[in-house]
């Protein structure tokens, strides 16, 4: 009679991740027999318990994962292997600039985001106030703004492994003069001239 062959493969709930994320493996035997034994491996070490899965979050990149099975008659069967490729964390960060901050009433002011971290197409949210403005831009114009408004940015980056994926800006506050305000200082400065 010819024997049935014993083998045993496993699959990952996932092969690339973020550092810290969770990964499931699951083992899948064939002609195992009643209540074979697991033993799960991690680059040739042993991990983990006598079952069928195998759960983890402390992988770093390249780990390699497999396992050995054992039948009731002492028979193994060793599966295949994965590796796992672990991407760091990146935090994202965005920063404002303006040329002046103080101005006169309707100057237009620009405002300009940089960020780091950012991904390839981040979102970018400005505020006037805490309240949304602008658009999902780098930049920000404004030629309404009052005495004491505060501009921040707000980004939502797409970055791989982004952690937060948001990011809050510096607030830059406005100091706005009206043109009133300008007359009247040009007004009180007089030219003093000493003649012998």
């Amino acid at each position: 009679t010819e024997s049935l062959q014993l083998s045993v493969s496993i699959s990952a709930s996932a092969t690339t991740v973020c550092s810290g994320s969770s990964i499931t493996f699951t083992a899948i035997p064939v002609n195992a027999g009643v209540s074979p034994v697991y033993q799960w491996k991690k680059n040739g070490s042993n991990v983990g318990t006598n079952s069928t899965t195998y759960s983890a979050s402390d992988f770093i990149n390249g780990d390699s994962i497999s396992c050995v099975l054992t039948t009731a008659t002492l028979l193994t069967a060793t599966s295949n292997s994965i590796s796992i490729n672990v991407n760091a964390t990146v935090i994202p960060s965005v920063s404002i600039s303006t040329d002046s901050t103080n101005i006169i009433t309707g100057t237009v002011v620009t405002f300009t985001a940089m960020i780091t971290n950012g991904g390839t197409s981040p979102f970018y949210q400005w505020k006037k106030n805490g309240s949304n403005v602008g658009t999902n831009s780098t930049t920000y114009t404004d030629n309404t703004l009052i005495n004491g408004d505060v501009i921040t940015c707000e980004i939502t980056s797409d970055a791989t492994c982004a952690s937060p994926s948001t990011a809050i800006s510096n607030s830059i506050t406005m100091t706005v003069n009206t043109s009133t305000s300008i007359k009247q200082n040009n007004q009180n400065s007089y030219d003093v001239k000493i003649v012998p």
